[in-house]
């Protein structure tokens, strides 16, 4: 009997220390994409606008996107950006990791292929798929 009390307790407890935070103001995931290129049939370089729709500031962000086939990442600048074929990775810098809401942070990078090809099909912020805006 006095086991289950305790137990009761403990859980009582918990429950009460533990902050609850009504579901309207739970923080939301959202991000949106602005792609502009610019160059010729041999290389272009690509201006990425990353914009935080949401309603908490992204403390570090990953952004990932795949090139069309056709298409290599030569380097990028404003990330570490990294590539594994046509899938391209770009981690935030120190000084640009934490974008507020409404805020946006611009990263870029040079690949060879024709800058008239298709634009990569979807745009992914901590693997939330972002809306693309056409400038």
């Amino acid at each position: 009997m006095i086991r289950r009390s305790v137990a009761c307790v403990t859980v009582l407890t918990a429950a009460l220390l533990t902050p609850s935070v009504p579901a309207s103001a739970a923080a939301t995931a959202g991000c949106d994409v602005s792609y502009v290129t610019n160059g010729d049939t041999w290389s272009f370089t690509g201006q990425i606008t990353i914009t935080n729709t949401g309603t908490a500031i992204l403390y570090g962000w990953t952004l990932r996107f795949v090139l069309p086939a056709g298409q290599t990442l030569r380097s990028g600048w404003e990330a570490t950006f990294t590539a594994d074929g046509q899938s391209v990775t770009a981690k935030s810098l120190a000084y640009n990791s934490d974008v507020a809401p409404d805020k946006s942070v611009q990263v870029g990078f040079s690949a060879a292929g024709d800058v008239k090809g298709p634009r990569p099909p979807k745009f992914k912020v901590n693997d939330h798929v972002c809306t693309t805006t056409k400038p």
